[in-house]
């Protein structure tokens, strides 16, 4: 077994090195690996082949996108009848979302925050080239689908969806009641790039500026080169990269080193990395090296707040914690999927707990706390994360009343 874990990890490293592959963090969070690196899919894969020498995703989510377009649960794409020229066109939709590394630039929530919920796949504003719009509504627009009252691709009806059913069995179009042509939904390529996917692309006429969602295989991608001024959002809470070990075996779900998935051991110095200050810096830990930024914390003064207004200096301190205070893998679920991947370091945790009851036992609470306590929520693991600000005062006064005993 290990001898073949070796051949397929140098067929791995030579074909990356071949197509010029890169190690790039993916920004996205759905089916998205956490950075992007070579893949070996085999034969049995026919779709999103040009990216699989520097693939976001993953051999298990690009046959999902194959089979029947499922990868988003139970959506009838072709319900009413659908022709392989059109169908082509939402599979590559699929594998550029889910396997391009540059599609993370555009990424609309840059906390991953939306009013409150965990929102990191949605994108916003994406120009893509104009005449990939008109081809697709020239192949789609005398083909039938089933839309729901929005008419953008998630008012698609599911196949458990019993108020959408028709008289006629799949593949005809009485098998929705709601069945219509396509181009009397969208008029032209504008409309399929901009009222489909709600807002996600935009249809970019000066194509000097814009994506494409395919690309021959066996070539370099070409959006690699486009918008390299452009940075990347930083990474989320919770969706943080090991730099040390980027990737998971998707079998035993464990991490891997960035050897095993082909990345040189700098990968992540490079300028286009997408690494960002939240990433994990390797093997570090909390401890006496940050003293001083919790005696600062604790009783200094760019924690100190004036009145109801916390100083700029809190969060800089905390910033550089963030950056230093780290080693820890994340635990992440992808939006949809039941696999976890990663387990949870609570050093960081821990440091925050100690510092905040350290500020109570000090007598040192003021406005500053709500600062501090955004980050220790920052800091805590899904699920309890959900639970935490209820059980943060407590928590703080428990540790606290535990230090006063010492």
């Amino acid at each position: 077994m290990n001898a073949l874990r070796l051949t397929v990890l140098a067929a791995t490293i030579a074909y990356a090195s071949a197509q010029q592959g890169t190690c790039e963090v993916c920004h996205l969070h759905y089916y998205h690996k956490d950075v992007s690196h070579a893949e070996i899919w085999g034969s049995d894969v026919s779709i999103c082949k040009e990216y699989e020498h520097e693939a976001c995703c993953t051999k298990d989510t690009v046959k999902k996108i194959d089979v029947n377009s499922k990868l988003y649960g139970d959506y009838d794409l072709d319900a009413c009848g659908l022709s392989s020229s059109c169908k082509k066109f939402f599979i590559e939709e699929s594998c550029f979302y889910e396997c391009d590394r540059n599609v993370g630039k555009w990424r609309k929530h840059v906390d991953c925050d939306d009013a409150g919920e965990d929102n990191g796949w949605e994108i916003k504003g994406m120009p893509v080239k104009a005449s990939y719009w008109d081809a697709w509504y020239e192949a789609c627009k005398d083909q039938y689908f089933a839309w729901g009252p929005g008419g953008s691709y998630w008012d698609i009806p599911k196949f458990t969806t019993d108020s959408y059913r028709g008289t006629g069995h799949r593949g005809q179009r009485t098998a929705y009641t709601s069945c219509s042509k396509f181009s009397d939904t969208y008029k032209n390529g504008t409309m399929v790039a901009e009222v489909m996917w709600g807002g996600a692309f935009t249809y970019e006429k000066d194509e000097s500026k814009a994506y494409v969602m395919t690309f021959p295989d066996g070539t370099a991608n070409p959006n690699n080169a486009l918008f390299t001024d452009k940075e990347y959002p930083r990474e989320c809470a919770g969706h943080e990269v090991n730099l040390t070990h980027p990737g998971v075996d998707i079998i035993t779900g464990n991490r891997v080193s960035y050897s095993e998935v082909a990345c040189p051991s700098d990968w992540h110095k490079a300028a286009n990395s997408g690494i960002s200050e939240r990433s994990s810096r390797g093997t570090l830990i909390c401890d006496s090296d940050l003293n001083t930024a919790k005696t600062e914390l604790v009783s200094g003064t760019k924690c100190k707040a004036s009145g109801t207004t916390c100083p700029a200096t809190c969060k800089a301190l905390l910033d550089e914690v963030e950056v230093e205070c780290f080693g820890m893998e994340f635990t992440y679920t992808p939006v949809g999927g039941t696999e976890t991947y990663g387990k949870w370091n609570t050093d960081k945790l821990a440091w925050y707990d100690i510092a905040d009851a350290e500020r109570v036992k000090a007598n040192k609470t003021d406005a500053c706390d709500a600062i501090i306590d955004q980050y220790i929520l920052a800091a805590t693991p899904s699920p309890a994360g959900i639970i935490r600000a209820p059980l943060m005062a407590i928590m703080g006064f428990v540790v606290a009343a535990l230090l006063v005993i010492a």
